[in-house]
């Protein structure tokens, strides 16, 4: 049986993928598997990703059919297999003890969903700021669902959820962009959210990743959240419904 998925998705990643895929394989147990989800690219991303798949049967790579952050990391949760599902980015860095303090923390207390601190690095692995400050510093980290919609603390590459979840996170309502605050809030709606303030990756900033690099539009805002909060209620009535259905 497979305990933990890595979920991670790729589109020319080939610059720093290497180094990610190591970082995580490193701590990857015999039975647990690193799920990759390949949006067409330019470079030489599905060679690179390929090459890993040939030498190592946890890595499974899988094509995506659809487009655009959201669909590749949709396709990638929907084929993992484990009990323990974590979200990856392509271009950051694992701690070497992440899996481990994660899974430490879903034993002791039941959490259905997990989000971590991390520090925020440019292209070279240093820090971005003097004062060396963690991401929930400067964002946040709340596992309050209002405040997260007031303004999104944890991001995807630092998620982890149960299986059981998946039902109630796919398919994504978000196709543009904003799949972590989806996740974030199905999870905290439906299950029991934890935050920790390890810091457990490093979070790569360059000119190429998908990570904002100012914040979008107010109109965009507005729309997103506005998607969120509608298919959150109109899921968790669903969901409340069937949950009757089964009681009678």
């Amino acid at each position: 049986m497979i305990n933990v998925s890595v979920a991670m998705a790729v589109y020319n990643g080939s610059s720093y993928i290497n180094e990610q895929i190591d970082s995580i394989l490193n701590q990857l147990k015999i039975n647990d598997e690193l799920v990759i989800s390949y949006d067409e690219s330019q470079d030489n991303t599905f060679d690179i990703i390929s090459a890993y798949a040939s030498k190592d049967a946890r890595v499974k790579v899988f094509k995506n059919f659809g487009s655009g952050v959201v669909s590749n990391f949709e396709n990638a949760i929907r084929n993992t297999q484990g009990e323990y599902i974590f979200l990856s980015d392509q271009d950051d860095v694992w701690s070497e003890d992440k899996i481990e303090i994660v899974m430490r923390e879903f034993v002791r207390t039941g959490a259905d969903a997990i989000a971590h601190d991390y520090k925020l690095v440019d292209e070279n692995l240093k820090p971005l700021n003097l004062e060396d400050k963690s991401g929930f510093e400067l964002r946040g980290g709340s596992s309050s669902i209002i405040k997260n919609l007031v303004r999104l603390s944890y991001i995807g590459c630092c998620l982890a959820f149960k299986r059981n979840m998946k039902s109630y996170i796919l398919p994504i309502p978000t196709k543009q962009r904003s799949h972590d605050w989806w996740i974030g809030t199905m999870t905290g709606l439906i299950g029991k959210f934890l935050i920790i303030n390890d810091k457990l990756i490093l979070h790569r900033m360059h000119m190429n990743n998908a990570t904002p690099k100012s914040r979008p539009p107010l109109t965009y805002q507005f729309e997103v959240r506005s998607i969120i909060l509608f298919n959150a209620i109109k899921r968790a009535f669903v969901i409340k419904g069937s949950a009757d259905d089964f009681k009678n």
